[in-house]
């Protein structure tokens, strides 16, 4: 029954989104009736797919986080992966590249893990548009580089047509237009092979702008005549209103096509006005603006001008604003003159035998305050940049003794560890041996033999939290790994680690005081959140390292923890790497902390 409803979901999804979500609520409560795992999570990643689709992304977001729980507690690797793309889109939705990103890399490393490479390639699109998004060309570029050399292992056409557009869209951006053409033309003979009419029409304005940024108009122009062909023919409204606008704008260059240019602009912005494409719509009004002027018809190009600046006023709101500046300076304005007009008449006569001397002793009264109000001003800049320098130099004293003292506390843990390691616990080591030989002739030693193993384990312990081996021997990742499995192991808690880009090693300092801020989050989470599921994720992205640690448990009142010792230390932390840390609320419930540290000022190996 819960399978049938979920079928049922997915086929409305497409047509009716809202009907669908009913079935699928109705799925979600047979569900948790059956109390089956298995069962709960289909039904709550199906639901969560009508969520998304009606644009509930916090909601899709908790139904797929519900879902990924039960299918890591079942080690169904696919299904994970699943969840994680589905997060992913959701993030992305939201604007929340960071968690984005580390979700498609779970998904992503998941998938060619398992040699499904048509999966992967899927997933690294995402991960290049994401980084287009961040403004980092120069890692989508690497991305929808190696997605197109990874397909080359397969014959599936359509997924190597996709990474090749995907590439060309980066290309654009690199204004590299030599290889963008080769690109494109690669993708659009893929697209027309395998019928992807609608990918043929977006490759065909790619190429369209390709050849207008080369000097080359009229191939320009047949390229984005084709795009718009198609888009014609798909009933593609969005596509219709771009593309008509992309032709009228190599039109209006050329004085013979100045007249079918005019008739374009008309119907991009009618679709626009239609559909309520406000964009499209100010950018189609601007150039039949120009394309007025060009026609001579100046006064129909005043009146659209007067209509594009009325819907930018109303888009932006400024309309009202601006007209009531305008009529308070005009009312204002009115009323001085008036008054300053009225004053001179009734003074003119009293003031004509003093004036003279009313000037001057105006001129010396003026150039008096002038005098002292520079000499106010000077010395109120003097005394706030002098005050600004003695604040600066009390912030870096307390900045750099924040510093000595995090790294003397670290340095001090590393010799108490190391001498608890190497020294009590030898001699705890050497105690346990001659016990255990003294106890095969006196039973009653064997208590004591516990107590000394007891003992030697909880100093091994002690040394190992105060400065983990790991951290120094394989790197933050590994420990971090190390720290959750011995810390998070408890009975109905469940964790994932997920990190990425991590390959080489940060400077010591900053794997000690991100190594430190997780373990604190940790404590807090084990200590005060009775959360069942704990997500961790670490990942290098242009120039930060970005620490998310993720709970769904009973959350914290910001406000009162703000004020605690731990939370100050946290951030004194991440003050100390010049980073900073960011603790919320989670979508439904529970916490997300998110720390980012920059890379780029002597905090990389």
């Amino acid at each position: 029954r819960v399978r049938a409803l979920g079928d049922v979901q997915w086929e409305l999804g497409f047509s009716d989104p809202e009907k669908a979500l009913a079935y699928g609520l109705e799925a979600m409560k047979l569900a948790e009736g059956l109390k089956d795992s298995a069962v709960i999570a289909q039904a709550a990643n199906d639901l969560s797919i009508s969520e998304y689709r009606l644009g509930h992304f916090q909601r899709s977001i908790v139904l797929s986080r519900r879902a990924l729980a039960i299918r890591q507690e079942m080690k169904d690797t696919l299904g994970v992966a699943a969840c994680h793309n589905k997060l992913g889109a959701a993030f992305t939705e939201i604007t929340l590249y960071d968690s984005a990103l580390a979700h498609n890399y779970a998904a992503e490393r998941i998938y060619e893990q398992r040699g499904d490479l048509l999966h992967a390639a899927q997933i690294r699109g995402n991960l290049a548009r994401l980084y287009q998004q961040l403004g980092n060309t120069d890692m989508a570029l690497k991305v929808a580089r190696e997605t197109v050399e990874m397909l080359k292992r397969t014959d599936s056409d359509y997924a190597m047509a996709n990474a090749l557009g995907q590439l060309a869209m980066v290309l654009v951006d690199t204004k590299d237009m030599a290889e963008t053409e080769v690109v494109s033309l690669q993708a659009l003979a893929l697209f027309e092979k395998i019928g992807s009419r609608g990918d043929v029409s977006s490759i065909s304005n790619i190429l369209g702008l390709v050849y207008r940024e080369r000097g080359d108009n009229a191939t320009g122009l047949r390229y984005y005549r084709k795009a718009l062909r198609i888009s014609i023919e798909m009933d593609d409204p969005i596509g219709q209103a771009t593309f008509l606008l992309n032709v009228a704008n190599v039109l209006v260059e050329e004085k013979s096509g100045v007249a079918e240019a005019l008739d374009l602009y008309r119907r991009s912005i009618a679709i626009c006005e239609r559909e309520g494409y406000v964009d499209p719509r100010m950018s189609a009004m601007s150039g039949y603006v120009t394309a007025l002027e060009k026609s001579g018809d100046v006064a129909e190009a005043l009146r659209q001008q007067k209509n594009l600046q009325a819907l930018r006023d109303s888009v932006f709101q400024k309309e009202r604003s601006e007209a009531m500046t305008e009529l308070q300076v005009q009312y204002e304005t009115e009323r001085t003159e008036k008054e300053l007009s009225q004053e001179r008449e009734r003074g003119l006569a009293q003031q004509a035998s003093i004036a003279r001397q009313r000037l001057w002793i105006g001129v010396v009264s003026a150039t008096a305050i002038v005098i002292s109000v520079l000499a106010f001003a000077l010395i109120t800049r003097q005394r706030a940049r002098l005050r600004s320098e003695r604040d600066a130099a009390v912030i870096a004293e307390r900045e750099q003794g924040m510093r000595a003292m995090v790294e003397n506390t670290d340095s001090e843990r590393t010799r108490i560890a190391a001498e608890l390691h190497d020294g009590v616990g030898q001699l705890l080591t050497g105690l346990k041996y001659r016990v255990e030989a003294a106890s095969l002739d006196r039973p009653e030693l064997k208590d004591v033999l516990t107590m000394a193993d007891d003992a030697s384990r909880e100093v091994r312990g002690i040394a190992h939290r105060m400065m983990p081996r790991a951290l120094g021997d394989l790197g933050l990742a590994p420990a971090i790994a190390d720290m959750l499995d011995k810390s998070l192991k408890l009975p109905g808690m469940h964790h994932s680690f997920e990190h990425f880009g991590m390959d080489q090693r940060l400077a010591r300092a900053v794997e000690v005081g991100v190594y430190r801020i997780a373990q604190e989050l940790l404590n807090n989470v084990v200590k005060h959140a009775g959360a069942r599921n704990v997500q961790v994720q670490l990942l290098r992205n242009k120039g930060h390292l970005v620490l998310i640690v993720e709970d769904d448990g009973v959350g914290f009142d910001q406000g009162r923890a703000s004020n605690g010792m731990g939370m100050r230390n946290l951030h004194d932390r991440a003050r100390v790497l010049r980073g900073t840390l960011d603790i919320v609320p989670g979508v439904d419930r529970g916490t997300i902390a998110t720390l980012r540290v920059p890379l780029n000022n002597g905090n990389t190996a």
